[in-house]
């Protein structure tokens, strides 16, 4: 059976990229005996103009991302009423990669897009500016669908154009207003399109608090399609079920506890097909002892006429474990008044902040959150130290003026929202150096990380020029304690008071002590004073002697016994163990 066609164009589009006014066509056709289901063209909604200006110059773009051409005239159109129209009246071929604008009103469409080919279908309804749905049918298959809201766009009377064609319809990352001057570019590639080569990086693995499932946070959607439980090792085994949060996050469940420090990443696309392959670490919701408080900013400067920079309120915590931690939803509390109430505040921590193993992390109260022109308050109050060039510090800025720390004697206790408590101190003014007339300004530093941090000793004040040293380490303290074999060991000896602060005391036993005792002798055999009495301890430990008496003097110099004495009652063990200090003076 042959047929006699005409084909003639709508307002200038062409044919096989050649202008023509009619085309006559002699198509002859065999009936099979069965005709085979035609799959649906593969056309999607690429671009809406919903919101002109003059309000009636509104227009749809089709987009053919398949390698096939299609015949528009087959295809239907609806917004939200599902009031269906043809896109064509006649055969118009629409071809492989091609566009084809749909317009409400021609003569204001020429005016601002004078060489855009475009059809003007009868039935064009008006695009509702608070919102619609944009439909395209093939016979009754629906094969696209986009619902729009205002809060997709950025910008006024510009049109809300698709990121990358493969990425879902539905979805609000893949559409952006044009960033054209004309507000749109009706009939070519969108302005907001970008060929992405990269592939999806993971930024974060958090574990969570029961540590059987990750949080996995990507720099960019990801399509669900990759997602499989083969894709993700490090720990003992893979993921039990996936879950995708969001377009870049997904959940991994796990029926046992994670104990794993790193997470492989393979096989995971984004919509361009980019697949990635990535290592990196897990980062634990905190338990008690995971991060240790080592500065405490807790009466900054505060003077607008002093010519110095403003100090911001901040502590200091530092992770020495090995693996990271989470700083996730981390609270503080003070110590509570005489009426049994504390302060508690949420810190709102987001994923994105860890403290890396044996990296530092720093909280302070940023009183200008929303200026962003201007440099933060830790930056201009410690223009010295760089904080971007510190070995992996995090910065937390909370958005308040004060984070509550007291002047009189106070309580930092940093724990979880669930209660579980992470790191305490209970400070007081008195820690800081007795030469010290002032301390406005001075932070309190920690001296040793594995020392009490209830010990008075363990503290003083910060001997930096600026005040404190937040994301570095401290300025006070003894230097690091070289490795020692024997039972007790001190270090430095000698050592002088007045420059070290105070000497390390690390002790090692073969046994976890229920008692334990250290005090120091001069070289008559005389009690000089006592460092640690009746402490519940581990088998190894750490504590200071500052070079001081019983009553508070600095001793003289000389040759001091440092006598350690444990027992386990339980056991029935115990220990005696002793080493010699020299305490000197400065030159």
């Amino acid at each position: 059976m042959c047929f006699l066609l005409r084909y003639t164009p709508l307002h200038g589009l062409q044919l096989g990229g050649l202008p023509y006014v009619a085309v006559f066509l002699v198509v002859c056709l065999t009936m099979p005996t069965r005709i085979a289901a035609q799959a649906p063209p593969d056309v999607i909604v690429n671009e809406i103009m919903y919101a002109p200006q003059p309000s009636q110059n509104e227009y749809i773009e089709l987009y053919n991302r398949s390698d096939a051409d299609v015949d528009l005239s087959e295809l239907s159109y609806a917004n939200g009423y599902r009031e269906f129209a043809p896109v064509a009246d006649s055969s118009v071929v629409l071809q492989a990669g091609g566009y084809a604008v749909l317009v409400r009103t021609p003569s204001q469409f020429e005016a601002a897009f004078p060489d855009v080919p475009y059809l003007a279908p009868d039935g064009f309804r008006a695009l509702r500016n608070s919102g619609d749905t944009m439909v395209l049918r093939y016979d009754e298959t629906a094969i696209d669908e986009v619902t729009y809201t205002p809060s997709w766009s950025t910008r006024d009377d510009a049109a809300l154009e698709r990121v990358e064609p493969n990425a879902p319809s539905q979805a609000r990352f893949n559409w952006q207003s044009a960033t054209a001057s004309a507000g749109g570019t009706p009939g070519s590639q969108n302005s907001v399109f970008t060929p992405d080569s990269i592939p999806p990086e993971p930024l974060f693995a958090q574990v969570d608090a029961d540590a059987q499932r990750i949080t996995l946070t990507f720099t960019e959607p990801l399509n669900p399609a990759s997602l499989a439980s083969a894709s993700f090792t490090g720990p003992e085994r893979a993921p039990v079920s996936i879950e995708q949060e969001d377009a870049s996050t997904v959940r991994l469940f796990y029926t046992e506890t994670l104990r794993a420090e790193t997470l492989t990443v393979r096989g995971i696309r984004d919509w361009q097909g980019n697949t990635t392959e990535a290592t990196l670490p897990l980062s634990y919701a905190p338990q008690q002892g995971d991060l240790v408080v080592t500065e405490i900013m807790y009466r900054p400067l505060s003077d607008d006429f002093d010519d110095r920079p403003n100090q911001p309120e901040y502590f200091e915590v530092v992770n020495p474990t090995e693996r990271w931690i989470s700083l996730q939803g981390l609270f503080t509390t003070n110590r509570p008044r005489d009426t049994g109430e504390a302060d508690t505040l949420d810190l709102g921590i987001g994923t994105e902040h860890v403290a890396p193993s044996g990296g530092y992390a720093v909280v302070y109260a940023e009183p200008n959150p929303d200026n962003d022109a201007a440099p933060a308050t830790l930056d201009r109050a410690f223009p010295t130290q760089d904080l971007s060039a510190a070995a992996d510090p995090t910065v937390v800025a909370v958005p308040r003026s004060r984070l509550g720390l007291r002047v009189q004697p106070d309580r930092l206790r940093l724990h979880r929202a669930d209660g579980i408590p992470i790191a305490t101190v209970d400070y007081t003014p008195d820690w800081h150096a007795s030469g010290v007339q002032d301390t406005r300004g001075l932070s309190l530093e920690r001296i040793s990380l594995t020392a009490p941090a209830a010990n008075a000793m363990n503290w003083t004040s910060s001997a930096h020029p600026e005040g404190g040293t937040p994301g570095f380490p401290n300025s006070v303290g003894p230097p690091p304690a070289e490795v020692s074999t024997a039972r007790v060991s001190a270090d430095p000896s000698p050592f002088a008071p007045e420059v070290d602060q105070a000497t390390r005391i690390q002790y090692a036993l073969p046994f976890p002590p229920d008692w334990v005792q250290l005090r120091i002798f001069d070289a008559h055999g005389r009690p000089v004073r006592t460092v640690e009495e009746t402490v519940l301890s581990g088998p190894e430990g750490e504590v200071l002697w500052d070079g001081r008496n019983d009553a508070g003097r600095i001793v003289r110099i000389g040759i001091y016994v440092v006598l350690m004495e444990a027992q386990n009652w339980a056991e029935g063990t115990s220990t005696q163990h002793r080493t010699t200090v020299v305490v000197a003076r400065p030159l």
